[in-house]
């Protein structure tokens, strides 16, 4: 159990849980650092990671906006522990203002997720028994190779509207296409495309071309491991025919090298006919396949805008997935046992079912919950090693925390997949109702799960139709 509890801490503190009192912690949802950014938020705490389904993103809040205020007091040039100290100056909730592209100045109230400090819940239980379903729950990290260029001079907050530099003839089409990736993009993060009076002008240079070297027949190719990158598109990790940039790669094996790069021109402070260059990004990339420019763009191009406007690393772009999706009952867990339900959030499938604080779990989908922490951390540790025969090891990846062999399941094996969860003597499997929305869970895929509970020396069941959650987050240095 210590590996799963030490999971659980942290998960508990990557983003603002702070103690209320000796019985509870609250939750707002985001985390912050102090940014040292001249272009963006100087000195002042910018937002570097929003948990979805917080308080935080249901207010609005967003990554890279910049805190001006936290409960009326300025921000500007505080430490981060006098801010924090000001997070629980009350009780229920916090107040704060925030600046971005779309607002100079806009308040918000926060309202607190305040839990008991024993209560675990199934959005954090989820990534502990995540080898239940990787397809569900990631955490993952991947590097694409930006190289990034700024005008230490410029001040982004003053860019708001942008257009695009004019194409040639030949290359309009493919230039309109890409253009398009940018709109998109760009106005997620509150910039907005303005072909009248725009603040800066955005142009791209681009090139796709064979590699004279490349070797159909070479002995190394397809010994390499695969790149997988974040689609936000559908928000899963996908794996494209671009090689490690990290990794050394021979020539022989390099079937197409591949460049792209924008740059942003200032057209608000500089005199007619003159430019300023305020931020260039660029990528190279060696491809395996026949990826196609345009391809490559659609998913990796909102992955490079990601930088701006605080760009971190100059000269390589490390990305942060998280990502998961659970069955959603509502039942809080109590940390020292699991078994014991503390708490149920309300109105949620559990509450309207009829489950009470202080019920013991004894079954989930027939599966017994007598287990305690030595004998529940074994059980899992035997079924992640006695099932890996079952793994499709075209999908080999290395998560965040260094596992090697994580893998999703193969679908030839999902019946035999679900027999192995379904084996009660050698495991001890009540957490993988998490997931039995997918078959190589449950066979049946139930919409329901029963739950059987002891309250008052009463045995009681409860069917449960749990709601299905599937947050993401990714995040950039």
């Amino acid at each position: 159990m210590k590996r799963i509890l030490s999971t659980l801490i942290i998960i508990l503190t990557s983003v603002a849980v702070f103690s209320q009192n000796d019985q509870t912690t609250c939750n707002l949802g985001f985390s912050f650092k102090i940014s040292n950014n001249p272009n963006w938020g100087n000195n002042e705490p910018i937002v570097t990671e929003v948990t979805p389904g917080s308080p935080a993103e249901k207010v609005g809040l967003k990554v890279n906006d910049i805190i001006l205020e936290v409960n009326g007091n300025g921000t500007y040039l505080k430490p981060s522990h006098t801010i924090m100290s000001w997070f629980m100056e009350k009780p229920s909730d916090m107040s704060i203002s925030i600046r971005n592209f779309e607002v100079s100045f806009k308040p918000m109230n926060i309202a607190k997720d305040c839990r008991l400090r024993n209560a675990i819940s199934e959005a954090q239980l989820a990534p502990v028994f995540s080898f239940y379903s990787l397809e569900d729950v990631q955490d993952r990290r991947f590097i694409i190779p930006v190289k990034t260029i700024i005008n230490p001079d410029a001040d982004f907050f003053n860019y708001r509207t942008y257009d695009f530099a004019p194409s040639d003839e030949s290359s309009k089409e493919m230039d309109d296409r890409i253009n398009s990736i940018f709109v998109k993009a760009l106005s997620q993060i509150g910039l907005k495309h303005d072909s009248e009076d725009p603040d800066f002008i955005i142009q791209t240079f681009y090139s796709y071309q064979n590699n004279s070297m490349f070797k159909l027949e070479s002995p190394t190719r397809g010994t390499y491991p695969g790149t997988w990158r974040f689609d936000v598109r559908n928000n899963r990790m996908v794996k494209i025919p671009v090689y490690d940039p990290t990794l050394p790669v021979k020539i022989d094996d390099v079937m197409y090298d591949l460049e792209f790069g924008y740059r942003f021109y200032d057209r608000k402070f500089t005199e007619p006919g003159k430019s300023m260059l305020v931020w260039e990004s660029e990528v190279k990339e060696q491809l395996s396949n026949n990826y196609g420019l345009l391809n490559y763009l659609e998913m990796n191009l909102p992955l490079i805008l990601r930088k701006f406007p605080n760009s971190g690393n100059l000269k390589m772009a490390t990305y942060h997935v998280k990502s998961s999706r659970y069955n959603y009952t509502g039942i809080n867990y109590d940390l020292n046992d699991l078994k014991t339900i503390v708490a149920i959030d309300t109105g949620s499938p559990a509450d309207r079912a009829g489950i009470k604080v202080g019920d013991v779990v004894m079954k989930v989908q027939d599966h017994n919950f007598n287990h305690d922490a030595k004998s529940l951390t074994a059980s899992y540790r035997r079924f992640i090693a006695e099932t890996m025969k079952y793994r499709d090891q075209a999908t080999k990846y290395t998560d965040a925390h260094g596992f090697q062999n994580a893998m999703y399941w193969d679908i030839i094996h999902y019946n035999n997949v679900s027999k192995e969860i379904n084996d009660k003597k050698r495991y001890k499997s009540g957490f993988s109702y998490l997931f039995n929305f997918n078959q190589y869970i449950d066979w049946n895929t139930p919409s329901s799960i029963s739950f059987e509970v002891e309250r008052d020396e009463e045995i009681l069941t409860f069917e449960i139709k749990p709601i299905i959650i599937s947050r993401s987050q990714i995040s950039v240095e």
